[in-house]
């Protein structure tokens, strides 16, 4: 299975990466509700959690930890996203880099 591995340094203690991720994530399950389902997250503690999803039907799933200055993230990617691999890469580390910063 494909999967994308990211470290994302920031400027922000882990619980505000943490919230902004969070409220992230809602609106866009929100604006994509049409092509995201069955969202399902399982926060082991407030800043580590272990994610699924549908999009577009294919099964993804994965984990978030974030931590004092840095992000950590794994996302396992169904082998239909292998031809747009590099392109969710560069949309996730752009959409973490605005978010962060």
């Amino acid at each position: 299975m494909p999967q994308l591995n990211f470290k994302f340094s920031h400027k922000l203690s882990a619980e505000e990466a943490t919230a902004r991720i969070k409220k992230r994530i809602t609106e866009e399950v929100q604006k994509q509700a049409n092509y995201v389902t069955d969202l399902k997250e399982n926060w082991s503690d407030p800043n580590h959690a272990d994610f699924s999803f549908k999009a577009y039907g294919f099964a993804v799933d994965g984990s978030f930890k974030s931590e004092p200055g840095e992000i950590h993230a794994s996302i396992n990617l169904p082998f239909a996203a292998m031809i747009v691999k590099g392109m969710l890469e560069s949309q996730v580390r752009g959409a973490l880099e605005q978010l962060l910063s």
